[in-house]
């Protein structure tokens, strides 16, 4: 199924990312993988050669490390599992919120407005929405959903995988102009880490992501005590469900 979501929302189509994207990374992206949570980033870490800190200091900064809580009603917490709301209704984000309400099992229109949904998911923080204006896809989706909110394996490959591709320079739209390929592999990679959080290379916002996730790396934050005691708003609004695993 993830592979077949993949394969009908093809990316190098208009050139925009290079062919290997949609004929060599993403069918490698399957969330096959049974463990802890930090095993799951010591795994994709090792899948894609990334540094498993770098992995879960962005998981810290995206959610930290919830991977889909709700509340009773069904409800996402966002910023905790899900996040990126519209700001305002659209044909376009009506479609797209139509769509994973469809596929997904739950209607988030109802806990917004029509057309205002959740565009990203996960413990990573993965991206589903796939603004037109960005290269048209079937349903405005970019075939991430709902694997990216059932499975935190299938979230942290993608993470890993995506990463991966704009480090080996496969976003053709984000480098070009950059001076890309003159750059360390340790730069690229930053590059790539704050184009995670702000599709844009280098910019305030890209930025500052990037010093947030150095810090969080830096201070290995998952492994201090107050840590594990931090829990999302539901927690004082009569506890938490969790969707997925």
């Amino acid at each position: 199924m993830v592979r077949a979501a993949f394969a009908a929302r093809p990316r190098s189509a208009d050139g925009s990312f290079a062919a290997r994207w949609d004929t060599w990374l993403l069918p490698r992206v399957s969330g096959a993988f049974t463990g802890k949570t930090d095993e799951i980033f010591q795994w994709a870490a090792c899948k894609w050669g990334l540094p498993d800190n770098l992995l879960r200091a962005i998981a810290v900064r995206e959610s930290t490390w919830y991977q889909y809580p709700t509340y009773t009603s069904g409800a996402c917490v966002v910023n905790w599992g899900c996040g990126d709301i519209f700001d305002a209704a659209n044909e376009s984000s009506l479609q797209y919120c139509d769509g994973i309400a469809k596929i997904g099992g739950y209607d988030y229109q109802h806990d917004f407005s029509p057309g205002i949904c959740p565009k990203t998911f996960s413990i990573a923080g993965v991206m589903s929405w796939e603004d037109p204006s960005w290269g048209a896809m079937r349903g405005n989706q970019n075939g991430t959903f709902p694997f990216n909110r059932n499975s935190t394996a299938f979230a942290v490959d993608y993470l890993g995988s995506d990463l991966r591709g704009c480090i080996e320079g496969w976003e053709r739209w984000l480098v070009e102009g950059t001076g890309f390929k003159g750059m360390s592999a340790k730069d690229r990679m930053w590059g790539c880490v704050g184009a995670w959080y702000a599709g844009e290379w280098h910019s305030a916002a890209a930025d500052g992501y990037i010093a947030r996730v150095r810090r969080a790396w830096r201070d290995h934050v998952w492994r201090k005590p107050v840590f594990a005691t931090i829990r999302p708003p539901c927690a004082s609004a009569g506890g938490c469900e969790s969707g997925s695993a």
